[in-house]
């Protein structure tokens, strides 16, 4: 088992091996915080922002990053596991942007404006909802509160349904050099099952106004797992995109949690692909993309040979937080807007998910954090290990707990022990207390990653996370 690879394909030609499939296909965390975020709990906002002055009193100081919510869209697709305010009319969302901006003020007195911002995401909900002298106004007010670095990258989440022309020249005129369109897949029968009253995507005109205007960082966000799609549609809708040439390709795995997003329990009526056939989906579009030169990046992304995060994932370097896979290492982020999170030295902090108690905490002169985590030295070691087995797939656990005056193999004693069976499984090689993830260890890294999270035990996983596969 030790020489399969992601590229390998059973006799059923599904992509993963059936046995590790059984054997793997679990709920688990993606891992997008450690520990995740359903062991966030109600923090008071004065104990948070002790750990924020910690990280403003540093000298030089940190960069930032910048995440802003936005949640507004016109209806909730089936498959949304996203915050998201469906039909909400200009004045509210007019109204929204204010208060967001008046959040800004707030938190930027409290973590410092002198700090340089490295990277701004804008997401949802659908950001290019708000009409375009609202989005002026919220871009605007971001660049006064802050000093963005030169060449940061500001990215933003566009729905190739509904963007214009108008509304692209607002992000562009700010600076905005990377946008990442909402494909999730091209074949018009799935689209139309999971999105009701779906307007026909406007892909190829999007990106061609793009490039006309000089802007070549486009990323495309496809799932995969979906109601309809099958081998065949997943390669036609994989070679269109190839043919389209995003600089990113995000391909993400349909988490299915129908307990948390009801909008999900319609899917069921629809059919989703079983196990077998989802993984399938996921390795005959990895095959078509590496065909046209795209190179994997992380658990389920792909760019074009010359792009940053490919340099980063060659010299290990690939980092991960709430806006995606990044090259900023150790980047503080401040989340803005309703259920937003902060990521703030060893803190999390996540803003009020009811959109009238979060303006009403803004109004007060009160930053709308709800709930949170604090970090102590485990949480801080494994969050590094893991990310960097997330990202890099290979962690030397003795180099990355020696600052913390730990010794590793006491320490990871019982984790070591565990992994075994995967290194006989040929998902992972053992060299003293270095993990090195193999073959098809790279679709399996959550659960991996699970070996190493203390708070695992505590969540009952089957009504919390998505399964792996």
């Amino acid at each position: 088992m030790s020489e399969r690879t992601m590229h390998s394909s059973p006799s059923d030609g599904r992509g993963v091996p059936p046995d590790l499939r059984v054997r793997y296909d679990v709920p688990g965390p993606r891992y997008t915080s450690y520990p995740p975020a359903n062991h966030f709990h109600a923090l008071a906002v004065d104990d948070v922002l002790a750990r924020w002055h910690e990280r403003a009193a540093l000298t030089p100081p940190e960069p930032l990053g910048l995440y802003v919510h936005v949640p507004f869209c016109r209806v909730r697709c089936l498959f949304c596991g996203c915050f998201t305010t469906i039909g909400a009319p200009d004045d509210i969302q007019s109204r929204y942007i204010d208060t967001l901006l008046e959040e800004v003020r707030l938190a930027a007195g409290e973590v410092g404006r002198s700090r340089p911002v490295q990277q701004v995401a804008l997401g949802g909900g659908t950001p290019n909802a708000p009409a375009a002298p609202v989005i002026d106004r919220l871009l605007g007010g971001l660049g006064r509160a802050f000093a963005f670095a030169p060449g940061a990258e500001l990215s933003v989440e566009v729905d190739p349904r509904s963007v214009t022309e108008e509304k692209l020249e607002v992000f562009l005129s700010h600076g905005f050099n990377r946008f990442s369109l909402g494909v999730q897949d091209l074949a018009e029968p799935v689209i139309r099952r999971v999105r009701p009253g779906a307007d026909r995507m406007k892909v190829s005109q999007v990106v061609d106004y793009l490039r006309q205007r000089g802007c070549a960082a486009i990323n495309f966000d496809l799932i995969y797992g979906l109601p309809g799609q099958d081998l065949e549609t997943a390669r036609t809708t994989a070679r269109d995109v190839v043919a389209l040439r995003p600089s990113r390709i995000a391909l993400y795995s349909y988490a299915h949690v129908p307990w948390v997003h009801r909008n999900q329990l319609a899917l069921e009526r629809l059919g989703l692909p079983d196990p077998d056939l989802k993984a399938g989906i996921f390795a005959a579009m990895a095959d078509i993309f590496g065909a046209a030169d795209y190179r994997p990046v992380g658990m389920d992304h792909f760019a074009l040979p010359d792009d940053a995060l490919v340099r980063a994932t060659r010299a290990g370097t690939l980092r991960r937080n709430f806006m995606g896979y990044t090259v900023g290492r150790g980047l503080d982020t401040l989340g803005f807007g309703v259920s937003a999170i902060s990521s703030v030295g060893s803190s999390y902090a996540q803003n009020r998910k009811d959109l009238g108690e979060w303006e009403e905490a803004v109004a007060a002169g009160e930053l709308p954090i709800e709930r949170g985590f604090l970090l102590d030295a485990d949480d801080l070691l494994r969050r590094e290990l893991i990310l960097d087995l997330f990202c890099n797939f290979r962690v030397d656990l003795a180099a990355v707990a020696a600052p913390f005056g730990v010794d590793a193999p006491t320490y990871f004693a019982a984790e070591l022990e565990q992994l075994r069976p995967m290194a006989a499984d040929g998902l992972l090689r053992l060299d003293g207390t270095t993990v090195t993830v193999e073959g098809w260890g790279r679709f399996f890294i959550r659960n991996v990653c699970m070996v190493f999270d203390r708070y695992l035990a505590r969540t009952e996983a089957g009504r919390t996370y998505s399964r792996t596969v």
